[in-house]
């Protein structure tokens, strides 16, 4: 399922998310970032490389899905982005079973693990 992410109200990119550990109500998926992300990138690599992800400790991140519905993950929301790879991966856990079906049903990635 498609979603935006925000740090604040500042939109940095989106994701199409998939389910990744639907026992622990966890998705994941690829940042498309948007130009704003830049801002912010240098101090989400500084966290990635003290402690491996930059979390909601360290910014307000938002997820709100292609259906204007905001995510409450009671795991967290976190992004890796190494300074070494071009991948940037956003990850949230502890979402309810009503939002992971919501998503289940709209993804369309075939390896999530279910």
């Amino acid at each position: 399922m498609k979603a935006t992410l925000y740090i604040d109200n500042c939109n940095i990119g989106d994701v199409i998310f998939s389910i990744i550990d639907e026992s622990m109500g966890g998705i994941g998926g690829n940042l498309i970032t948007s130009e704003n992300y830049k801002k912010y990138q240098p101090t989400i690599q500084q966290h990635f490389e003290k402690q491996g992800i930059s979390n909601i400790e360290n910014f307000n991140f938002r997820i709100v899905l292609s259906d204007n519905s905001e995510l409450k993950p009671h795991g967290g929301i976190g992004i890796t982005d190494s300074p070494y790879f071009d991948e940037i991966y956003v990850e949230s856990a502890g979402l309810d079973t009503e939002t992971i079906t919501k998503i289940k049903n709209t993804s369309t990635t075939p390896n999530a693990i279910h």
